[in-house]
């Protein structure tokens, strides 16, 4: 049943043509970078982490990760796991695949794996191709990563040589992907509520906007309730690249996920058992 899944979502234009704009993203920046100016410090994320283009092809992924997780990596993974149900049922073939008998667990986990696979490759193509692209236009050389929060007295500078900087970066890559469960798991709980695709995906990318928005940083009256929205901690894998790396809040916010992944998993599978789609 999964590879039967897994068949059917390759054969769809969505898929590639969510994956070409990913990595397409990515490689992207690779000239327009080259172009604004690749001796130029660039900053990257809330840390905020400063790095010079031109001096490694491996600030590429970094600053392609940190552009896409907020929103574009948010709104592919809500594209795969919110059409993963929506989308069958809405052109009625699923209500086939159950009249044959089909276990709804059965059906429903080979979708949420499959839908998870291809939202797991999303986020790694980002890094991937942005990698790639890099290093063809500025080498394979050490990262050097500046501290932006030190101070003139206190400067920060740490270089990571080339297979360190890629380990470290596998690892960030994989932080990113944890931190997308909670908009995956929400997404698929709404493909199964609705029988239209663009209300669930739209579900997904609103709660990770919505995440944004309970951000105290930007809004102290919402202090209360940041520590519970979903991706407001996503960007903590930059961290990773200063030196000595720091983890704190790491842990906490992969428990989070496994949370929001619980209970909507959970209502998905509870909503899934019980939706009428045979009438």
């Amino acid at each position: 049943m999964i590879r039967a899944e897994l068949r059917k979502q390759v054969r769809r234009p969505r898929t590639w043509v969510t994956l070409a704009a990913l990595a397409g993203f990515a490689v992207a920046l690779t000239p327009a970078l080259a172009v604004s100016g690749p001796e130029r410090p660039e900053p990257v994320g809330d840390v905020p982490l400063l790095i010079v283009p031109a001096t490694s092809g491996l600030t590429v992924p970094v600053i392609a990760l940190s552009s896409t997780m907020k929103f574009f990596l948010p709104l592919a993974v809500a594209i795969f796991a919110g059409d993963a149900v929506a989308g069958e049922a809405r052109w009625g073939s699923l209500r086939y695949s159950l009249a044959r008998g089909l276990s709804r667990t059965r059906v429903l986990a080979a979708k949420a794996l499959v839908a998870g696979l291809l939202a797991a490759i999303a986020v790694g193509l980002v890094p991937l191709a942005g990698l790639a692209a890099g290093v063809a236009a500025f080498g394979w050389h050490s990262l050097a990563v500046g501290d932006g929060g030190a101070t003139a007295l206190n400067p920060s500078l740490a270089t990571f040589a080339p297979a360190a900087a890629v380990g470290r970066l596998c690892l960030a890559t994989a932080y990113v992907a944890a931190g997308m469960t909670s908009i995956f798991a929400f997404a698929l709980f709404l493909s199964t509520v609705t029988t239209r695709p663009l209300v669930a995906v739209a579900g997904g990318v609103g709660l990770a906007i919505v995440s944004r928005v309970l951000n105290a940083d930007y809004l102290p009256g919402v202090a209360v309730l940041s520590p519970l929205a979903p991706i407001n901690d996503v960007d903590l894998w930059q961290r990773l690249f200063l030196q000595p790396a720091r983890t704190d809040g790491m842990v906490a916010f992969g428990e989070l996920q496994a949370v929001y992944a619980t209970v909507f998993l959970g209502l998905a599978w509870w909503w899934f058992r019980r939706k009428d789609v045979l009438t």
